[in-house]
């Protein structure tokens, strides 16, 4: 949500029927294992229980959250968000321990007035309002201590609530890691013709691509020779096979055409840069939700990539021209010169901080009301707003002891 901040204005968005401004940007910051990445996984490990707790959790099984420190006697762990559903606002959310889902609720805005939909708690009824139809008590049954009403309301085609359990399925993504974004080379490639079905996305990513000024002048989707020798094989045996056999599903992957002097040449997978493929594994999925609306949820933004390209991403997202749908993107990093870049708000700043128990807490720069013209990249490296690590410089020595003696 937008704070009241002067200036900026274009970068907030005004949803119809919410009645409030969005910020379609988030930046977390924050010291090695402060829990930044946690945050993220938070809003992974919830849209998973939608998607899957009825299906694919087995009777019996522990639920899967990570309760703090790893102690299960740790307090239970709560998961709550807002979203627009066709311009209504929506809220729901759930408490979870390794056992049993101990409460899940549903609330609908139609006009700003709170309706309730249903609220469950453990060892009783579950509560349903007048205004959701369907068979809820027939699926209230269906309904074990260790999974969601939600997720088992779609599964069994509960009419109001499946547009619900879509939008965790399809409005939600999750980039999660250096390594996971980039994976293996040949992988990469495979995954960025996913987002290149239409060629109105695919036209979008080469441009994109092109302007990122890694000498790619083209990029193509296709088998490559060695796929295609790998099938004339497997066509030549077909007939040697038993009847049941198929041949597998033709896989088509990215290729990249770079610029070299007056001519053109096709690059292998494991030949391009880690900071191409960061990219490209990026712009699929940023291409997709600037088309179609959502939240794209990125761990280590910044990873592989030149500052100015992951400021291009921020732009593509806080443009009304270039992000129609409102969507969102959320990210961690470790880039300070985002902070003096002037494409993030001061509200559109967040950061994690673990206290003296190892608890992390996100808090906003808002907190600390910082000035129009503050310099923030060097207040935050300054520890200002805290959130940076503090090394003893005697560590660097080995004088940490304070005794003078080297260890």
């Amino acid at each position: 949500m937008a704070s009241r901040l002067a200036g900026s204005g274009e970068r907030i968005f005004s949803p119809p029927g919410l009645g409030e401004q969005v910020l379609p940007v988030a930046a977390i910051y924050g010291a090695n294992a402060s829990g930044k990445t946690a945050v993220i996984k938070a809003f992974e490990f919830m849209a998973n229980a939608v998607w899957s707790s009825h299906t694919q959790w087995q009777p019996g099984q522990r639920i899967p959250v990570e309760p703090f420190a790893g102690d299960d006697t740790a307090l239970p762990s709560e998961f709550s968000v807002d979203f627009l559903l066709d311009g209504i606002r929506h809220q729901y959310g759930f408490v979870a321990n390794s056992q049993a889902i101990l409460r899940e609720w549903l609330y609908v805005y139609p006009k700003s007035k709170r309706q309730l939909w249903f609220e469950r708690a453990e060892g009783v009824p579950i509560s349903f309002g007048t205004k959701m139809p369907g068979e809820n008590k027939v699926i209230e049954g269906l309904v074990r201590k260790n999974s969601l009403f939600l997720s088992a309301a779609a599964q069994n085609n509960h009419e109001a609530l499946s547009p619900v359990y879509e939008w965790f399925a399809e409005s939600e993504s999750f980039e999660l890691g250096h390594d996971a974004r980039r994976g293996r080379p040949f992988g990469a490639m495979l995954r960025a013709a996913q987002f290149c079905q239409s060629e109105s996305d695919r036209a979008t990513i080469a441009r994109l691509l092109a302007q990122a000024d890694l000498g790619i002048a083209e990029l193509n989707v296709g088998e490559t020779e060695e796929m295609k020798n790998m099938r004339g094989i497997l066509e030549s045996l077909h007939s040697e096979l038993p009847s049941e056999y198929s041949l597998p599903e033709t896989r088509k992957m990215v290729s990249l055409l770079h610029r070299v002097g007056n001519r053109t040449v096709s690059f292998r997978a494991e030949q391009e840069s880690s900071g191409t493929l960061a990219y490209l594994a990026l712009l699929g999925p940023v291409v997709s939700f600037l088309r179609n609306g959502g939240i794209l949820l990125v761990d280590e933004l910044d990873a592989s990539l030149h500052p100015l390209m992951a400021v291009q991403i921020i732009r593509l997202f806080s443009s009304p021209a270039t992000n129609p749908r409102s969507a969102q993107l959320i990210f961690n990093t470790h880039d300070t010169n985002l902070l003096s870049s002037g494409d993030l708000r001061r509200d559109q700043i967040w950061f994690t901080e673990k206290d003296s128990t190892g608890s992390s807490h996100l808090y906003p720069l808002t907190d600390f009301k910082p000035r129009r013209q503050e310099n923030l990249e060097n207040g935050y490296l300054q520890g200002r707003y805290g959130a940076i690590p503090f090394i003893h410089p005697d560590y660097l020595t080995g004088n940490a002891g304070g005794n003078g003696e080297k260890s």
